[in-house]
């Protein structure tokens, strides 16, 4: 708590020190400042904010990733998870999975549900803007991937099913400068 505040200061700091460099009132004026002048400034906004936006706080699952507990959800609901400006990881240990509706936005989430009780006909949504997905799926399910990408993509690693009673999973992808990474 006491990180986020001294990041909210040293950000409104960096914002009042912007302004006062600024001094226009209009953007014509911004093309012919002097730039060196928003160096310092800029330099202490980019402080405050990775102070105000990392995280430090539960256990680490990997770079900047923040292991999570498995959100709870009625029986046959997707789960919703949704990730602004941070990086979180579920693990799945027996749980059924009904699918989940997932939006990364300059965030990240890292997924593993190779230990999860995937349900037949279970779809994944996945919405990425400026943000990236990792799914590890089990080797025993039978994917589809429908994906619409603008400056993204997505990375289907996983092995294709020949076991025509595998539970079905469908990942429903739209990534905007932004990816999705699905692998055993």
């Amino acid at each position: 708590m006491k990180r986020i505040i001294f990041g909210i200061i040293i950000l409104a700091i960096g914002v009042m020190m912007m302004a006062k460099a600024l001094g226009y009132d209009y953007f014509d004026s911004i093309l012919e400042a002097d730039w060196k002048k928003f160096i310092i400034p800029g330099i202490v906004l980019l402080i405050g904010l990775r102070l105000v936006f990392s995280s430090s706080n539960g256990h680490e699952h990997s770079t900047n990733m923040k292991l999570c507990e498995v959100p709870e959800v009625e029986e046959g609901e997707p789960m919703k998870i949704s990730v602004a400006f941070a990086g979180n990881a579920y693990n799945f240990r027996d749980e059924n999975f009904h699918g989940a509706k997932i939006d990364a936005f300059f965030g990240g989430v890292s997924m593993d549900l190779r230990g999860a009780d995937i349900q037949d006909g279970s779809v994944l949504d996945v919405h990425t803007l400026f943000g990236g997905v990792e799914l590890k799926l089990p080797q025993n399910v039978s994917l589809q991937v429908d994906s619409s990408c603008f400056l993204g993509g997505v990375s289907n690693k996983h092995p294709h099913c020949q076991d025509k009673d595998a539970k079905r999973l469908t990942i429903k992808a739209n990534c905007m400068v932004g990816g999705i990474e699905i692998q055993c």
